[in-house]
């Protein structure tokens, strides 16, 4: 059993507990009460016994206090000591008498010499008594009781038997662990006739096998419990006054009991001990719980940043789908409204001249409409992205396209080649081919090779003065449209690029980190939840292990 508990006290690091286990191992001070009525001669007792006067006695109530007397080997002289606050102070002998004669929070110690009566081992206890004017010394008195591990009750010969309240105490259930380790004292026996003395001795013992048989009180050979004292006689030397019936009542009750009684103590303080453990195990499993407060909140935060970063891409990836059709209708506004120019084209100079006008007003009006779309984008959606960021995005990006040039070089040469060649025309036939090729090729800017590739052949200088306004009208107008629409959807994928380079890669990166941080959150959670079971569980089976040996021990 020790070994359990040192074992499980180790384990959950209580300290306390293992220190008092193996301080069991040590031989234990058996403690001997003495108890009884005020004035009923307990302090006159022990002095006898010590063979000293160390207790003041008087006749009336004396001891306010819990006295420790013990017996050490190899002393000649009394020490005396003040215990308070789990502290001990020597202290001078009228100091001690201070203590024992009024109550305080102070308890008082004495060592004394060891003799036949007391040996190495024993300690002694004067409490104040039983039955007093004072409620509080009784108080003492019973809180003192569950260390007690034998008594040596004190009955004044002059009352003739045993008093109620004597009786009242012998048969409280703090009693019963101890009932056949009380030896009762008949003091002051001097004070009646031998005769007398020999009736009210069978008179206790009566008294004592009545209860014993009616209350089941498990007191083993009474007679040898009970015996006539005149203490202070006995002490002064007096003649025909002996302790010897007394000291042999001890001695067949108390010293020839000694391992017996140790054993007993010992088990007691196990059991103590062990009962100590499990209330500790059970208070550790109740107020054991797995606080997860902080993770959940982290949780919530990481959650929360996924949700929005996920909410601000499906915003911006919605926004780019519709501005192609802003920018075709645009596109389209402008070539419509300068058809009747292109109609009245004649060289390549006049085309050169209309192509510069164009391309400003095509680059200033995409640009527009690019930029006015992000920024009421970005008022209206939370700030889903910083406009100034994006603001410089969409210049770098139309720069490195030269939006203007391109877009009105790839729709003023399908007019001007349609319009003189037809569909199979060369110039027409060998760009769109172009475009769509290069428009194939992933991770490449299209407008921007195609404003290369366009810039290289100048068909300009071969269709300026090719020009049909019949055939414009009839084969182009059908034309323009679709030409618009596939020029704004190569814008907006340009744009898109761009916008998935500049900002969809960070946004990314950053989902993938508070996923990743997310991921390793379930995980701490996770564990935290499996050590938090497992410690549960492990409590769990000590404290069944701990009762199922306690109820074998305690057979």
């Amino acid at each position: 059993m020790q070994k359990k508990i040192i074992e499980i006290s180790n384990k959950y690091n209580l300290a306390t507990i293992k220190e008092n286990i193996e301080a069991l191992d040590k031989n234990l001070d058996l403690k001997i009460g003495f108890l009884g009525e005020f004035s009923s001669g307990k302090s006159t007792l022990i002095n006898a016994l010590l063979d000293k006067k160390v207790l003041p006695s008087m006749d009336k109530p004396t001891s306010k206090s819990v006295i420790e007397l013990i017996s050490k080997d190899n002393l000649k002289e009394l020490e005396f000591y003040e215990l308070k606050d789990e502290r001990k102070e020597k202290i001078s002998a009228t100091r001690f008498s201070e203590i024992a004669l009024t109550s305080s929070d102070s308890k008082a110690m004495v060592y004394v010499p060891s003799n036949d009566f007391f040996q190495d081992g024993y300690m002694m206890i004067d409490t104040p008594g039983i039955s007093s004017l004072d409620n509080s010394d009784i108080d003492i008195t019973y809180g003192y009781l569950p260390f007690l591990d034998c008594a040596i009750i004190c009955n004044h010969i002059q009352k003739g038997s045993l008093t109620q309240s004597i009786i009242n105490f012998i048969l409280k259930d703090e009693i019963r662990p101890i009932i056949n380790n009380l030896l009762f004292v008949i003091t002051n026996s001097y004070t009646k006739a031998p005769k007398s003395q020999i009736k009210i001795r069978k008179k206790i013992i009566s008294q004592l096998s009545a209860l014993n048989e009616k209350y089941s009180l498990g007191m083993n050979d009474i007679a040898s419990k009970v015996v006539n004292v005149s203490a202070l006689e006995a002490m002064e030397g007096k003649g025909g006054f002996t302790l010897d019936a007394l000291k042999n009542s001890f001695n067949q009750n108390f010293i020839r009991k000694k391992v017996t009684l140790q054993e007993q103590k010992k088990a007691k303080e196990i059991d103590k001990i062990t009962n100590q453990l499990l209330n500790t195990l059970l208070y550790k499993k109740k107020s054991s719980s797995l606080d997860l407060s902080t993770l959940k909140e982290k949780e919530e935060t990481l959650n929360n940043e996924i949700l929005a970063l996920e909410q601000k891409r499906a915003k911006i990836l919605k926004s780019l789908q519709t501005i192609d059709s802003k920018i075709g209708d645009r596109i389209y506004t402008i070539f419509n409204k300068n058809l009747p120019k292109i109609k009245t084209l004649k060289n390549e100079d006049e085309a050169s001249i209309f192509m510069e006008q164009l391309q400003e007003t095509i680059g200033r009006e995409v640009s527009n409409i690019i930029s006015l779309h992000f920024k009421e984008l970005s008022s209206s959606s939370d700030n889903i992205i910083e406009f100034r960021e994006l603001e410089s995005i969409i210049y770098n990006l139309l720069e490195q396209i030269n939006m203007g040039k391109d877009i009105g070089m790839v729709i003023l040469i399908e007019i001007l080649t349609l319009g003189t060649a037809g569909i199979g025309g060369f110039f027409g036939f060998f760009l769109r081919s172009a475009s769509n090729m290069i428009m194939k090729q992933e991770g490449n800017s299209h407008l921007k090779n195609t404003a290369e590739f366009i810039s290289k052949v100048n068909p300009l200088e071969r269709v300026g003065g090719m020009i049909s306004a019949k055939v414009i009208e009839s084969q182009i107008m059908p034309k323009l449209e679709e030409l618009s629409k596939e020029i704004a959807i190569d814008i907006k994928e340009e744009l898109g690029v761009k916008v998935e380079s500049e900002v969809f890669v960070p946004l990314e990166e950053k989902l993938y980190l508070n996923q990743k941080m997310l991921n390793q959150l379930y995980k701490e959670k996770s564990d935290k939840l499996e050590e938090f079971t497992i410690f549960n569980k492990e409590i769990d089976n000590d404290i069944l292990e701990l009762q199922s040996i306690k109820r074998v021990y305690d057979v």
